[in-house]
C-alpha cells in the first residue's frame, strides 16, 4: 500500500475512535443531568468497536498504524493538557497526589476529608472527598509533576509494553484510552501495572507487579480475582485475597471497619457514610476495553481448542458451521450494542433540544433510528454482504431496507405504548430499540445475510 494512502487510513482509523468519543464528551458538557448514563456507558460501546472500524478501513496490520496512535494520542493530549480541550472530566489529578498529605499528617485518609480549592482551566473549585482507592495509589506520583503528565506517561508506557501484539495495542492504544490519560485520572497508573502483570516485559510477566497492583485499585482485585476463578486456580485465588487483605489491615487497626465501605466499595453504596449509589462512570470502560484486550486472544485461542474436539467439533459440524464463522459474531454484536447507544444518544439529544410532547417524541425516535442504521451499516455491511453467494448489493439493499422499516415501526409501537403507559421515554425507547434489533437481526439472517442455497446439478 502507498504510503500516502496507509496515512490516511491511519488518520480516518483514529478519527472514527476520537470523533464519537469527543460527540458524547461535548454533550456531557452541555447536558450533565440529561446525558448522564447514556453518555458515559455509549463510550465504553465506541470503544469496544474501534477494532471493527479499524478492519473495515483496511488498516494494515504493522507496528506503524500502533505508533501512529500513539503519536497522535501524545499530541492531542499535551494540547488537551495545555489548553482543556476535552480534559477536566476528573477530580482526580487533583486529589489523588494530596491524600499522601493526610496520612504524613498522622491521620488516616479514608475517614479525615481531604478540603481544599483548586482552580482547573479557569474555574475554582472547591473540593471536600475522603479516598477511594487503595492504599499504594497515594504514593505513586512524581512529585511536583501535575498528575496529569504522569498518567500520560503511564498510558504511554502501557502501549509500548504491548506493541508486538497489534490487536492488544489498537485497544489499548485508542483515542478513547488517551482522552482518559489526558484528564488525569488514576485507573491508568493501576492499569500499567496490571499490564506488566498479564503481558510483561519483553513477554515476561511479572508477579510483583501483579502483587502491587493489588494495593493501587478495586478494579485490580476485581479483575485479578476473577481471573484465577474462572482458571481454577485455587492457589493464586487464596493468594490474590491474602494480599488484598493484608494491604488493608493496617488501616482496619487504625481506624476499625469505617474503612472498609471505601477501600473495597469506593462509597458507592447508600449504606456507606459517604452516602453513594451504584453508578457507571466515564472512567470505568477503560477497565473493559483492557480486559477485552488482554484476554479475548487466548480466550478465542483456548475455544478454537476446544472445537477442534469432542462434543464441541461435533455440534459444529452438525449445524455446518466453522469456528471461522462464528469469529465474525463478536464484532457483529458489538457494532449492533454501539449501534444501540448512538440510537439512545441522538434520541436523548433531541429530547432535550425540542422537548418531550408526544408526536416530537415518536419523530425523535424515528430520527435517531435512521442515524443507528447508517452507523450500523457503516460498521457492518462487510460481515454482512461479503462472501453471500451471487445475489447482487441492490438486492441486499432492497432487503435489508425492508426488514429495518419493520424494526423501526416495533420501536416505535413499543415507544407510543410505553409512554402511554407512563413509562419514560429513554426506558421506553431502550425497550423498543433491542427488541427492534433483534427482529431485525433475525430477519436479516434468516433471508439477507445467508449465500443462495446452491442449485443441485443433475
Amino acid at each position: 500500500m502507498p504510503r500516502v494512502s496507509r496515512g490516511l487510513r491511519y488518520a480516518l482509523a483514529w478519527l472514527a475512535g476520537a470523533l464519537p468519543a469527543f460527540a458524547v464528551i461535548t454533550a456531557l458538557w452541555l447536558y450533565p443531568s440529561d446525558f448522564h448514563g447514556v453518555g458515559e456507558i455509549s463510550l465504553g460501546a465506541f470503544a469496544l468497536m474501534f477494532p471493527v472500524a479499524v478492519r473495515q478501513l483496511k488498516v494494515p496490520r504493522r507496528a506503524g498504524f500502533i505508533y501512529f496512535l500513539l503519536g497522535a494520542g501524545i499530541v492531542f493530549s499535551i494540547g488537551s493538557i495545555l489548553t482543556g480541550a476535552a480534559n477536566g472530566l476528573t477530580d482526580e489529578p487533583f486529589t489523588t497526589p494530596r491524600y499522601v498529605g493526610l496520612l504524613f499528617a498522622h491521620q488516616d485518609p479514608y475517614v479525615v476529608p481531604l478540603v481544599f480549592d483548586y482552580v482547573q482551566y479557569g474555574q475554582a473549585i472547591h473540593s471536600q472527598s475522603v479516598y477511594l482507592y487503595g492504599p499504594l495509589l497515594m504514593f505513586f506520583q512524581i512529585p511536583g509533576l501535575d498528575y496529569k503528565w504522569f498518567a500520560l506517561g503511564c498510558w504511554v508506557v502501557m502501549v509500548l509494553l504491548v506493541r508486538k501484539r497489534f490487536d492488544v495495542a489498537v485497544m489499548l492504544a485508542q483515542p478513547y484510552v488517551a482522552i482518559i490519560a489526558a484528564s488525569g485520572y488514576n485507573d491508568l497508573v493501576a492499569l500499567v501495572f496490571m499490564t506488566l502483570a498479564f503481558v510483561g516485559y519483553e513477554g515476561r510477566r511479572q508477579k510483583w507487579a501483579e502483587w502491587l497492583s493489588l494495593g493501587l485499585k478495586q478494579f485490580a482485585n476485581l479483575f485479578i480475582l476473577a481471573y484465577y476463578i474462572f482458571r481454577r486456580d485455587w492457589r493464586n485465588t487464596l493468594l490474590t485475597a491474602g494480599i488484598s487483605a493484608a494491604f488493608l489491615v493496617p488501616f482496619l487497626l487504625w481506624s476499625g471497619p469505617a474503612i472498609l465501605c471505601p477501600s473495597v466499595l469506593a462509597d458507592r453504596l447508600p449504606s456507606c457514610s459517604g452516602g453513594g449509589s451504584p453508578s457507571y462512570l466515564l472512567n470505568y470502560s477503560v477497565w473493559v476495553v483492557w480486559a477485552v484486550a488482554i484476554f479475548y486472544p487466548s480466550f478465542v485461542d483456548t475455544l478454537r481448542q476446544w472445537a477442534a474436539v469432542g462434543r464441541w467439533n461435533r455440534l459444529l459440524a452438525s449445524t455446518g458451521l466453522r469456528f471461522d464463522d462464528l469469529l465474525r459474531l463478536p464484532a457483529f454484536v458489538v457494532v449492533g450494542i454501539s449501534g444501540v447507544f448512538v440510537n439512545l444518544c441522538v434520541f436523548t439529544l433531541l429530547g432535550v433540544r425540542f422537548g418531550h410532547a408526544t408526536a416530537i417524541t415518536l419523530l425523535a425516535s424515528a430520527a435517531a433510528f435512521g442515524v443507528a442504521m447508517v452507523w450500523n451499516f457503516t460498521w457492518n455491511r462487510s460481515w454482512a454482504f461479503q462472501g453471500r453467494g451471487d445475489r447482487s448489493t441492490a438486492f441486499h439493499l432492497a432487503v435489508y431496507g425492508v426488514i429495518q422499516a419493520v424494526a423501526l415501526g416495533v420501536n416505535l409501537a413499543v415507544l407510543a405504548l410505553g409512554v402511554t403507559f407512563g413509562i419514560g421515554p429513554l426506558e421506553s425507547q431502550l425497550i423498543g430499540v433491542l427488541l427492534g434489533s433483534v427482529i431485525g437481526y433475525v430477519a436479516n439472517l434468516r433471508w439477507n445475510f445467508r449465500s443462495a442455497r446452491p442449485v443441485p446439478q443433475p
